[in-house]
């Protein structure tokens, strides 16, 4: 039950870490929220304090994310692997909510950047190498044509999270644009 318990804590703080901000939540909050009594203490079972929670919310987060960047070998179908990004960044909407709010008062800021921003960017550009060399896209830079892609991917997903999507240009659309600048 210990580990129900600490999941449910973590699950709340995110959320509401992500709507609220951190200062604006207090701990008997996160103890509702995850099922606890309000106010008893228990919260303090399995964390120390909000900051202790904002921590492993985040390194739970980033974990995740590290998980589920894995490069698809062996197919040169980069219109599914970006479609697959967009979904990832679905899932990662909480802490990219909660980045955009605390931005550089998160733990593992720096993490957080290397996994999503970075270590996105690194393995796109080594698939973008292979398909090069196997002859399935033309040559060019790897690693700035798998930045480009890598921001074009974020700001739509931001661009759909605060104004509902950019003009006339669902993810479908988007997805096949870039494959075809890219060369596939």
């Amino acid at each position: 039950m210990g580990r129900d318990t600490r999941t449910r804590i973590l699950d709340t703080a995110l959320a509401l870490f992500a709507a609220r901000g951190v200062e604006a939540v207090t701990v008997t909050e996160l103890e509702e929220g995850a099922g606890l009594s309000p106010g008893s203490g228990s919260f303090y079972r399995h964390f120390a304090s909000k900051q202790d929670v904002l921590a492993a919310a985040v390194a739970r987060e980033i974990d995740r994310a590290e998980a589920r960047r894995v490069p698809t070998a062996g197919t040169s179908d980069l219109g599914s692997e970006y479609r697959a990004t967009l979904d990832a960044l679905d899932d990662l909407r909480p802490l990219l909510a909660l980045l955009v709010r605390e931005g550089g008062r998160l733990p593992e800021v720096e993490r957080i950047r290397g996994v999503l921003a970075e270590g996105g960017a690194r393995i796109d550009a080594a698939r973008l190498r292979d398909l090069m060399e196997a002859g399935t896209i033309p040559e060019r830079d790897a690693e700035g044509v798998a930045t480009a892609v890598m921001m074009a991917l974020v700001g739509f997903h931001l661009a759909e999270r605060f104004f509902g999507g950019p003009v006339g240009v669902d993810r479908d659309r988007l997805v096949a644009t870039l494959a075809s600048m890219v060369g596939t």
